[in-house]
């Protein structure tokens, strides 16, 4: 699961995501998945996932930046999307409480958000109800003999601790370091990038400030450096949140692959599937891993292409 609950909007910020390509409809189709499936999970189990459909803002602090969301707002305008590039008045008037000086930017009104926390304890709820055995503290060493009609490989990035895989999974930790405050009622509305940090602003009336991205294996100390970067971020888009109390720090281990991509599909172990390698998209791409991981078992056709995501791809030689 990713740190922060941001959705499409992480992804659209990425390598891959310059273009409606295969992974750009993965991410779509996940997304439009997200609001049933919240609706769902909520009414089973009576939670609050923080569930929030306001969208997310890009900020550009310069004249080639805004060039660059203007040429996104394009394609993602002509893929269905609803993108929409917004002057510096109009930013003024949707998050006045934004202080950085800026070019224009982009909004994109199809944008959501939730607490994976809280998402992560209604599905175990949901698991329970529907008497899923779930059991904590096991270490999963090596593939061995087991009675069941499917194993699936999800463990994060310790997927690829586990022996006897494959083919292999070739993941890397990719730490990020990430806090909260806790801001006036109602003191942003949005989702806001700028540069490489976010602010993603709860109902609760916590601002999530995000995030590093490290390569620091399973290091998953809080650093002054780290720190001090998003607090610093969090000043330059809004010279407010100065004097917000820091309300929680705490850091996460993202799975990524040598491309970036999941990895989706049947490995060369009968009836053993992986489903991980999701770096920065875990919140937004867990809905449509579980209906393709449910078409493999069922022996259905995805319902999206995979061939990028299939499990044998870093180990596969080209000639």
């Amino acid at each position: 699961m990713g740190c922060s609950g941001l959705l499409l909007g992480r992804s659209l910020a990425g390598q891959h995501h310059d273009e409606a390509g295969d992974f750009f409809q993965l991410c779509r189709k996940s997304l439009q998945m997200y609001p049933a499936w919240i609706k769902q999970l909520e009414q089973e189990v009576a939670a609050d996932i923080l569930f929030s459909k306001e969208g997310l803002l890009f900020l550009a602090s310069s004249a080639d930046e805004f060039a660059i969301l203007e040429r996104r707002c394009e394609w993602q305008t002509k893929s269905g999307l609803k993108a929409e590039i917004v002057s510096v008045e109009h930013i003024k008037q949707m998050e006045p409480l934004v202080t950085t000086s800026t070019a224009g930017g982009l909004f994109l009104q199809d944008e959501i958000s939730v607490s994976p926390r809280r998402l992560v304890d209604a599905l175990r709820e949901s698991c329970l109800r529907r008497g899923v055995e779930i059991r904590t503290g096991v270490f999963v060493k090596d593939i061995a003999e087991l009675d069941a009609g499917a194993v699936i490989i999800a463990s994060g990035v310790w997927s690829s601790e586990i022996d006897g895989l494959n083919p292999p999974l070739p993941l890397r930790p990719r730490k990020g370091q990430i806090l909260s405050l806790r801001m006036p009622p109602a003191s942003f509305r949005r989702i806001i990038r700028w540069k490489h940090s976010y602010f993603v602003p709860r109902s609760d009336d916590s601002l999530v400030v995000g995030a590093t991205n490290e390569d620091v294996g399973f290091d998953r100390s809080l650093t002054p450096a780290g720190i001090g970067r998003l607090l610093s971020d969090a000043q330059q888009i809004s010279l407010h949140t100065a004097n917000w109390p820091i309300e929680e720090m705490w850091t996460g281990l993202r799975p990524a692959t040598p491309d970036e991509l999941p990895v989706i599909g049947l490995s060369n172990t009968p009836d053993v599937y992986y489903a991980g390698g999701h770096y920065r998209n875990g919140v937004l791409l867990a809905p449509i891993t579980a209906a393709l991981i449910e078409d493999l078992l069922l022996k259905r056709p995805p319902r999206v292409p995979i061939d990028s995501y299939r499990p044998g791809r870093f180990t596969e030689k080209h000639v």
